[in-house]
């Protein structure tokens, strides 16, 4: 019996970096059930580095009778406060959370021994919460997850110097402190902006060219309609003064082929990004809406004669109908990509069987740069 028992318990003579990796790979309710096994297992749980409070933690019979604010105060915060090692990792994001003090209250745990690198927090519902001075002192953030906050920094935050990735879905913030917090993040790469007209302040008559001088080390880029919008409301070149050769994925959403300001956005982000190699676009339809005559002189493939977008090996669009600016859009993409691979049409469900037809046989006969791009079609 001695014999059986020491094997059973021989994980817990691993090195504590070993069983912290292993506890931060559990879902955080389970791993906080190891602690029942021992006072060294407790202690294992009150030194994770990653801590992440969402619905499945509190997924219990116990806790769905408990109210958020229940939650937070008598849950979340006190294992922040018997919390005794760096925290690397959190994240708090239910989905019934709203405003509250105590979110201020987390904020201010994490601001006293600023070791976190990844963050996210995420409102559910209700109004934006206002971020406390305290959270512009957490400088080590390397990654930045915020969901209804209002964004309005110190006139003393100088940015985050290590920031690698941000996020901001419906943030209240105007543009310029969002152009100038872009700017103050030198390391900043990876860049998620989904907003709408009740998060994004202020007069946003910025343009593109402010944008992107903001984003130097850009890769990756996810925006939907809102922002596009606001941006292209200044100044809207036909082609960008610097090329954007750091971007690799493109991801745009809510757009439509049929207005001139969305479609001119998507072609000048992707034929001014000569290296880019993925690009995603979820189009959004407009019931009766008639193509602008703007957007029809867009597509001129003499205009783009000089494009040439030898990295570009996927392309996806969804909500696609059978218009002729959507059409020219896949035949200039297709004739632009000596190395596409892929080519994937999602058909919006209220294109009718003949509109289907006819994208069908333009498209399977467009001619193409690449021998070996594939054209896939699919319904929702």
């Amino acid at each position: 019996m001695e014999v059986q028992g020491l094997y059973l318990d021989r994980i817990s003579t691993f090195p504590l970096n070993i069983i912290q990796t292993i506890l931060s790979l559990m879902p955080m309710r389970d791993a906080f059930r190891t602690s029942i096994l021992s006072r060294n297992w407790r202690d294992y749980c009150l030194n994770l580095p990653k801590l992440v409070f969402d619905d499945a933690v509190f997924q219990v019979p116990t806790c769905n009778t408990l109210s958020i604010r229940f939650k937070l105060l008598y849950i979340v915060y006190p294992i922040l406060l018997l919390h005794q090692g760096p925290i690397l990792e959190f994240s708090l994001c239910m989905s019934q959370l709203n405003r509250s003090c105590e979110i201020d209250q987390i904020i201010l745990r994490l601001s006293r021994n600023p070791t976190v690198k990844k963050l996210t927090l995420c409102i559910g519902s209700g109004y934006d919460h206002k971020l406390l001075p305290a959270f512009f002192k957490l400088q080590q953030l390397t990654v930045l997850k915020l969901q209804k906050f209002a964004f309005q920094p110190p006139v003393t935050f100088k940015g985050f110097s290590r920031l690698v990735s941000l996020s901001f879905k419906n943030v209240s913030i105007t543009a310029k402190d969002f152009l100038w917090f872009i700017s103050s993040c030198p390391q900043l790469n990876d860049l998620t902006l989904i907003g709408d007209e009740n998060h994004l302040l202020g007069h946003w008559n910025s343009d593109f060219v402010e944008l992107f001088e903001c984003l130097p080390l850009a890769e990756n880029l996810c925006m939907n309609w809102y922002p596009i919008k606001c941006f292209a409301t200044g100044v809207m070149p036909h082609k960008l003064p610097s090329s954007l050769i750091h971007i690799k994925y493109l991801h745009l959403t809510g757009l439509s082929f049929a207005r001139d300001i969305y479609l001119h956005s998507a072609l000048l982000l992707i034929t001014s990004s000569p290296n880019i190699e993925s690009i995603i676009l979820e189009m959004q339809y407009y019931q009766n809406e008639a193509v602008s005559q703007g957007a029809m002189n867009l597509v001129d493939h003499q205009a783009y004669s000089c494009v040439i977008l030898d990295h570009l090996r996927v392309i996806k669009i969804t909500n696609f109908t059978y218009t002729k600016t959507g059409m020219d859009f896949v035949k200039l993409i297709l004739a632009k990509s000596p190395m596409l691979e892929k080519v994937n049409i999602v058909i919006d469900r209220r294109v009718d069987v003949n509109g289907e037809v006819k994208m069908l046989k333009g498209l399977v006969h467009y001619s193409r740069a690449s021998a070996r791009a594939k054209i896939t079609f699919e319904r929702p």
